[in-house]
C-alpha cells in the first residue's frame, strides 16, 4: 500500500466516513485504523484523548508514507486536531464536528438535539459552534453513549440502547424536534433506532459531507490525488486484534447507511 489516505476512529464509527469518501475518490487507498481496544473515547480526559490518536496514528502510519490523516471522530478531532497537525505538518489533518450549523439554517429556527459523546459536548469546539448558531435555533446537546457502545457491541442489544436513549431523550420531549444532528460517527449505524425512539419524522444531519469536501480539497491543494483508473484498495487494521472484530468492520463497511 502506498501513501494511502488514513481514516482513524476509536472503534468502528469512522467507517461511515470511510464508506463516504471512497464514494467520492474510489481510486485512492485507504487504510481504516480503529482503536477498538481504547473505545469508548467519550467518557475519557482530553488528554487520555490526545494520547490515545497520536498513539493509534503512529501505529497506523508504520510502513506507509499517508498522503492525509482523516480523524473520523468527533471526540479525537475536537481534542486533538491541531496537536496532530504539528505532529505532522507536511501532511494534510482533516477532522470531522457535528453538523449543528447546517442543521440551524435548514430552517427558520429550528429545534434541534445535537447528539454526540460527553467530551465532543464539554469541548471548547462544541461549545465554539453553540455559540456561532446563537438564538438562529434551538439546540438541544444531549449526550448518547449508548450508541457507541451498542455500535461497538456489534449492534446486538437493540432494547437496551432503545431504552437508554428513550430516558435521555425524556426530559426534551414536551415538543418535537425538526432535527437530530448525529455528532458522533457511530450514530448513522443507529439513525433508525434514534427515529424509533423518537416516534416522528426528522431531518438527520452529520459532518461527513464537510469532511470528504475538506479532504478532496487538501488533496487538489498538494496536487496528490492519485491518477490511477483502478480502483483503489482498502485495509482494516483494530487495535483490538481479533478476527470477529475485523470481519464486523468489513460487515458495516458493506452495510448501507440508514442515513
Amino acid at each position: 500500500m502506498n501513501n494511502p489516505i488514513i481514516v482513524f476512529d476509536s472503534g468502528f464509527g469512522g467507517i461511515s466516513v470511510l464508506k463516504r469518501l471512497i464514494e467520492k475518490m474510489p481510486n485512492e487507498d485507504y487504510l481504516y485504523y480503529g482503536d477498538s481496544a481504547n473505545a469508548p473515547y467519550g467518557p475519557r480526559t482530553t488528554a487520555e484523548v490526545q494520547q490515545l490518536t497520536l498513539n493509534a496514528i503512529a501505529e497506523a502510519s508504520k510502513g506507509v508514507e499517508p498522503k492525509a490523516i482523516v480523524i473520523a471522530c468527533n471526540t479525537a478531532t475536537a481534542a486533538t486536531r491541531e496537536l496532530l497537525q504539528e505532529t505532522y505538518p507536511n501532511i494534510p489533518v482533516i477532522g470531522i464536528l457535528p453538523a449543528v450549523e447546517l442543521a440551524a439554517k435548514s430552517k427558520d429556527h429550528p429545534r434541534v438535539l445535537a447528539l454526540a459523546t460527553a467530551g465532543t459536548c464539554a469541548s471548547t469546539a462544541f461549545q465554539n459552534i453553540l455559540k456561532r448558531v446563537g438564538d438562529s435555533a434551538e439546540v438541544v446537546p444531549v449526550p448518547a453513549p449508548s450508541i457507541v457502545v451498542y455500535v461497538e457491541g456489534a449492534m446486538k442489544d437493540r432494547e437496551t440502547v432503545k431504552k437508554a436513549l428513550a430516558e435521555s431523550f425524556a426530559p426534551y420531549m414536551d415538543k418535537p424536534f425538526d432535527s437530530v444532528v448525529l455528532g458522533c460517527t457511530h450514530f448513522p449505524f443507529a439513525a433508525d433506532v434514534i427515529a424509533e425512539v423518537l416516534g416522528y419524522p426528522v431531518d438527520f444531519f452529520d459532518g461527513s459531507a464537510l469532511t470528504v469536501r475538506q479532504t478532496e480539497e487538501a488533496l487538489a491543494k498538494n496536487n496528490t490525488r492519485s491518477t490511477q483508473e483502478r480502483t483503489g484498495s482498502l485495509k482494516i487494521i483494530n487495535s483490538g486484534n481479533r478476527q470477529d472484530l475485523v470481519g464486523f468492520a468489513w460487515t458495516l463497511f458493506c452495510a448501507e447507511l440508514k442515513v
